[in-house]
């Protein structure tokens, strides 16, 4: 089994978990996650965790570490309602991730998004995306396409296009394993 991490969030919580599933209407399937709400609490705004490129869960989970679980933890400690899903396709998450796109990650967010204004105990003005990675490329795409998303948060974000980003990581990757660059 894998050992938790001394960061990982544990019970008892001071707010209340619930997971919960969303459509996304524009592809005709489910996605799953998590939503961490301050208890007793109303007009709560709230973020929408999203990931970076490859198969993530809700946690954004690598090596045991869950980083997405953490950063959870600490906002909703703090009053702020957050939203994590699994990638289409993974973990809880209809859908297919393989063929998927920026933009068809962006029409999932564009569902959580949704899904949290239908919610009681959400601020429909005050619901903002933090996106980490490729998610860094997602949230100006929703915030662009909807203009009531409060605000965005961009962790590690792109700053070269992707086909430079992959030749770098590969060149990056084959220098930590000592291999000839010439060899590219």
């Amino acid at each position: 089994s894998k050992k938790e991490k001394p960061q990982t969030p544990q019970p008892p919580f001071s707010y209340q978990v619930e997971n919960i599933t969303f459509p996304n209407v524009k592809e005709n399937f489910n996605l799953a996650g998590t939503l961490s709400l301050p208890k007793n609490k109303t007009n709560l705004p709230a973020v929408i965790l999203i990931s970076g490129s490859g198969k993530h869960n809700r946690n954004q989970e690598i090596l045991g570490h869950k980083p997405f679980w953490v950063i959870a933890d600490y906002l909703t400690q703090n009053g702020i309602a957050v939203l994590r899903f699994d990638d289409r396709g993974v973990a809880e998450s209809e859908g297919v991730f393989e063929s998927a796109t920026s933009k068809d990650f962006a029409n999932d967010t564009e569902a959580a998004f949704k899904y949290l204004r239908t919610r009681k105990e959400i601020n429909a003005k005050k619901i903002g995306l933090l996106g980490h990675s490729e998610g860094g490329i997602i949230a100006p795409i929703v915030a662009l396409n909807n203009p009531d998303v409060a605000f965005m948060v961009l962790l590690a974000a792109p700053g070269l296009s992707g086909d430079q980003i992959l030749l770098l990581q590969q060149e990056l990757i084959g220098k930590a394993n000592n291999i000839n660059p010439k060899t590219f």
